[in-house]
């Protein structure tokens, strides 16, 4: 799936600075944690690991709250999923399909073509 050419999930907050623009503090942490897996080499997460990285942090979130945003992240075109089987059945593993700089221009991109729409 090509990345989204809207922002359909992610609200753009002037309001507050970087990625916090965009995501939560708990969405965040989950960003850069696969940008920082994926530095040298395709390294996936699944939900349960992701979930398991918020747990000691002061931003812990519900499971299916970690569920809900990668699955979203997936919907805007940021990540994509491999079906892995495992224990209970098949499950999704998530990689990114942008460093976090080419993200950067990704949403420059999508907020600059908005703007042009609504002031053109």
């Amino acid at each position: 799936m090509p990345p989204s050419k809207h922002l359909h999930i992610m609200k753009f907050d002037t309001k507050q600075e970087g990625l916090r623009t965009l995501f939560k503090p708990y969405q965040i942490l989950i960003m850069e944690h696969l940008w920082d897996l994926n530095g040298e080499t395709r390294t996936g997460l699944n939900s349960g690991q992701a979930w398991k990285y918020l747990q000691d942090k002061p931003e812990k979130r519900s499971r299916a709250s970690v569920i809900f945003f990668l699955n979203d992240m997936v919907e805007e075109g940021i990540l994509d999923y491999e079906e892995k089987t495992g224990k209970g059945g098949y499950h999704r593993v998530y990689y990114p399909k942008m460093n976090r700089k080419e993200f950067g221009k990704h949403v420059s991109k999508l907020i600059n073509k908005k703007l042009k729409t609504i002031y053109a």
